[in-house]
């Protein structure tokens, strides 16, 4: 028992320091796992959240394309399909990019509400602008 009390605080410290040291890409990627480990295994908002999140830091983008297709695999929705379209124009490919905002916003215009597609226009509009 001792033993073991000893190995959790080595990894503690071993975790802190590392963490401590990191930079800030690398900090932005350990704060987004954590986030993902404590929460729910089924949050399909949360895993989308978490890789707008990497995407908006430029870190991680292995991490954020494999939550964002958990997330769409959980509930394909409006906002997971934004996150895939900001996720393909980072990567540079403007025409996947394309499809997921289209898709984002077809599923907009499904729900009851009708929901708000600006950003996801304005998002379109700066992919192939306009002469």
């Amino acid at each position: 028992m001792y033993t073991s009390k000893i190995s959790t605080l080595i990894v503690v410290v071993l975790l802190s320091a590392s963490f401590a040291f990191a930079g800030t890409k690398e900090k932005a990627v350990l704060k987004a796992i954590e986030t993902v480990e404590n929460g729910s295994p089924d949050d399909w908002k949360l895993l989308a959240a978490q890789a707008q999140y990497l995407i908006s830091k430029n870190a991680g983008y292995s991490q954020a394309k494999d939550w964002i297709d958990k997330s769409i695999s959980i509930k394909e929705d409006a906002y997971n399909f934004e996150v895939l379209g900001d996720y393909y124009l980072k990567s540079n490919l403007p025409s996947k990019a394309m499809e997921s905002y289209v898709k984002s916003i077809q599923l907009t215009q499904q729900q009851k509400d009708g929901g708000d597609i600006s950003r996801v226009q304005f998002k379109l509009s700066k992919l192939y602008p306009s002469s």
